[in-house]
């Protein structure tokens, strides 16, 4: 068998490998090359732990093969004992067939062979999930396994839960055993190519493009895109030019690209950054701002997500509102009133948070929110699991206006916005020293992964109490950072009158 430390591979460096030759070259010889952890990342990883734990138990009776890092010697040979002494269903069980070590999810004794289940937590099959269990195939194969069916069980969109968990329902099992004989033909031939490639001295000339993140974000993104400038042709949004087209032909900075080749917002885009302006569409704006009325609300929710369904009512991945902030005024040019909301960890927040939520809003108040969109989602999720409140939420529904609206219609446009209308990037182009930079948590994915946080810190309340003061901080910036963009929109307004 060739050199661990240089031409083993796992299901992971494998599947890395088919995305990438370059990402595992670099995952090999060059580790520290990696990009930080993103707390969207880690939030990844812990659904996928989650998952995977839970279905151990659709078939309840199993032994497990503990994970040692490093160990692979112990763990094959625990494999091999359990499977001595009859087990019929092993978790994590550990085979190497080559060189390649894999870990199987499940592995379930039948009348003929072995069954090999892998678990994702993803709600849909995917063509990568085929490969995954493809390369188990192969390994167990090769190691005299007799293997008669191999299934991917992912979670079902559709579940919801009443009660008790129903794993039956809650996964949904798929057989891929056809599509994974169908790969093996190629899979000796990749993992070749996969150590030919790891024995040079250098990685692979591969230039970035779509496969960086399909069908994962590579996580040595910030190593391989270090030479893209700051305004660059992939900040260019909406439909239009093939960006990696135009990078291909040597034109990388966005300043390089001829006007003549764009269309649309980007053409609009692209002008903008050059000669570094703003731009006002009078005329609309006036329009959106004639639409609002007082008592105006700012609003903003802030939403954890489970792949297991923690609650009644809730499906895999459903987001569950736990936050909110609420700046209002009753008059223009009124005092700015604030409430907010944030649940306890480790509860069911959904009645409390739209009890506290009906009772701050000023009836009848126009309310703005920043793509709408999210925000109506959550409350029409709120009114079918609590019907009694449904016609007040109904109410506030139909009185949302959404203040996305002029950024992403270009009413108003800055050219620092880079042609993006998320309000982490509108917010400091028009509102100087304002910004996310330098906050405890700065964005939804930290402030989920920090509600998380709060219910394995229920015993810690030091450490509760900061994470609540660094969130309240968070949701109260994105409600106030409204408050301050209609006062721009009337300004910009109000200069281009003059």
């Amino acid at each position: 068998m060739p050199p661990r430390s240089i031409h083993s591979l796992s299901k992971s460096l494998y599947i890395r490998g088919l995305q990438c030759h370059k990402a595992l070259y670099l995952e090999k010889h060059c580790p520290t090359l990696k990009d930080e952890l993103t707390a969207n990342a880690e939030t990844r990883f812990a659904a996928g732990n989650q998952v995977g734990d839970l279905a151990r138990d659709l078939f309840p009776g199993g032994v497990l093969i503990p994970y040692v890092k490093g160990d692979f010697a112990t763990q094959l040979k625990q494999t091999s004992d359990a499977m001595a002494f009859g087990k019929k269903v092993i978790c994590e069980a550990s085979f190497e067939h080559d060189g390649i070590i894999v870990k199987v999810d499940i592995l379930r004794k039948v009348a003929k062979g072995w069954q090999i289940y892998e678990v994702k937590s993803g709600t849909a099959l995917k063509e990568v999930y085929e490969h995954d269990a493809a390369l188990q195939y192969f390994v167990l194969s090769g190691a005299g396994i007799p293997v008669t069916k191999v299934f991917v069980a992912h979670l079902n969109s559709d579940y919801q839960r009443r009660g008790e968990l129903d794993l039956a329902q809650l996964f949904t099992v798929v057989d891929v055993t056809k599509e994974a004989k169908a790969l093996q033909a190629g899979i000796a031939r990749e993992i070749a190519a996969q150590r030919k490639m790891l024995g040079g001295k250098k990685p692979p000339k591969i230039d970035i493009g779509p496969h960086c993140s399909t069908p994962y974000d590579c996580d040595f993104s910030g190593h391989c895109w270090q030479h893209v400038p700051e305004e660059s042709v992939f900040d260019l949004r909406g439909k239009g030019v093939d960006k990696f087209k135009l990078y291909r032909n040597g034109m990388i900075a966005l300043k390089d690209v001829p006007l003549d080749l764009l269309n649309g917002k980007q053409r609009q885009q692209a002008e903008t950054a050059a000669k570094k302006k703003v731009i006002v569409d009078r005329e609309r704006l006036q329009e959106f701002l004639d639409q609002l009325w007082y008592p105006l609300c700012f609003l903003d929710f802030e939403t954890f997500q489970s792949p297991i369904p923690p609650y009644d009512g809730l499906r895999p991945y459903q987001q569950v509102p736990f936050q909110y902030s609420l700046h209002y005024q009753k008059k223009r040019n009124g005092k700015l009133y604030h409430c907010e909301f944030l649940a306890a960890p480790a509860t069911d927040p959904r009645k409390e948070f739209v009890e506290r939520l009906l009772a701050d809003i000023p009836e009848g108040a126009c309310i703005l929110a920043y793509n709408k969109s999210f925000e109506i989602g959550r409350l029409k999720e709120l009114a079918e699991h609590f019907p009694k409140y449904r016609k007040k939420i109904q109410a506030i529904i139909e009185n949302v206006v959404d203040l996305i609206d002029p950024f992403r219609q270009r009413m108003i446009y800055s050219w620092k916005q880079r042609g993006s209308h998320s309000i982490k990037q509108v917010l400091p182009a028009f509102v100087k020293g304002m910004s996310y930079e330098g906050m405890v948590i700065a964005d939804g994915g930290e402030a989920m992964e920090a509600y998380h946080e709060m219910c394995a810190l229920v015993d810690r309340p030091e450490e509760l109490a900061e994470l609540r003061t660094s969130l309240l901080a968070y949701c109260r910036q994105d409600t106030l950072a409204m408050v301050r963009l209609v006062e721009v929109l009337r300004q910009c307004l109000n200069n281009t009158q003059t």
